[in-house]
């Protein structure tokens, strides 16, 4: 499972913005405790990854596995408003 969409990234101390179309976003690891969890999330271009986010989310314990519920996180943020999955 993965997020597909476009992404702007801007750097500090670097003027502009780096503009990429078809980003595949992938949920790489999830690692935390039942009151906490953090994703790491890999996005790449044309094979190479181009940047490394940590999003924190609540889990469900009894919901679905942790890595479902860090997709299901991330496609509730702004941020990935529009993603599809693939």
């Amino acid at each position: 499972m993965a997020l597909k969409k476009d992404i702007v990234i801007t750097k500090a101390h670097f003027d502009g913005e780096l503009k990429a179309s078809d980003v595949y976003c992938k949920v790489e690891s999830v690692k935390g405790s039942k009151e906490k969890q953090q994703a790491e999330v890999c996005m790449y271009a044309q094979n190479q990854m181009i940047d490394r986010k940590f999003y924190e989310f609540t889990p469900d314990m009894n919901g679905a596995n942790f890595i479902k519920q860090a997709y299901l996180h991330l496609k509730s943020l702004e941020e990935f408003s529009g993603s599809t999955d693939c």
